[in-house]
């Protein structure tokens, strides 16, 4: 083109983003890159989510118990009620009421973290693993961070439909001219080195 090219093109990104709206300027993150910083993301908060539930499953399998009448079938299946030919040992209404109890708070400390992973990710474009691989997500008309609502709508996309279709809409990103996902697509994202 004579003079150059027009303003707000980008040849790192291949000419304008999407819509005609200027390209953002900056590299897109790689396939691994991705793979290992959902990697991180996904250890990280599952294993919190079970740190979050242990308690709970601590006290019913060590708190008090009873025994009981109940019916044992020839396959082992316990059931109270029924013919009763053994004795069985369950957990006493105030193991259960405790379990429950620590269950809800488990419940809660997880909804918790995952409010702060996707208010992180919505502010900065990075969490845990996108901060470790120094890469992030951001809009890809401008740039900027996508905000918490997307970034859950996002996840939720790529948990029901990208990853369940034969993880296609993960390996989207190998041969998409930007790397982006299903997810991407749908949330108007991009993911680039930080």
């Amino acid at each position: 083109m004579p003079g150059g090219p027009p303003p707000g093109y980008s040849s790192t990104y291949g000419g304008y983003g999407t819509y005609g709206a200027p390209a953002v300027f900056g590299e897109y993150a790689g396939f691994w890159s991705r793979f290992a910083a959902k990697l991180i993301d996904g250890v990280i908060l599952g294993v919190a989510s079970i740190l979050a539930f242990a308690p709970a499953f601590i006290a019913l399998a060590a708190g008090p118990t009873r025994l009981t009448s109940c019916s044992v079938d020839e396959d082992d299946n316990i059931t109270i009620g029924g013919t009763i030919n053994a004795i069985c040992e369950v957990p006493t209404g105030g193991t259960i009421a405790a379990a429950v109890l620590l269950g809800l708070a488990g419940f809660a400390a997880a909804v918790v973290l995952y409010v702060y992973y996707f208010r992180r990710e919505g502010r900065t474009g990075q969490a845990w693993g996108r901060k470790a691989m120094d890469i992030k997500l951001v809009d890809a008309n401008t740039a900027q961070p996508i905000g918490g609502g997307r970034a859950f709508g996002r996840y939720l996309f790529s948990s029901f439909i990208s990853g369940n279709v034969l993880f296609l809409g993960y390996l989207w990103a190998l041969w998409d001219p930007r790397h982006q996902t299903w997810h991407d697509k749908v949330a108007t994202s991009v993911v680039v080195k930080a």
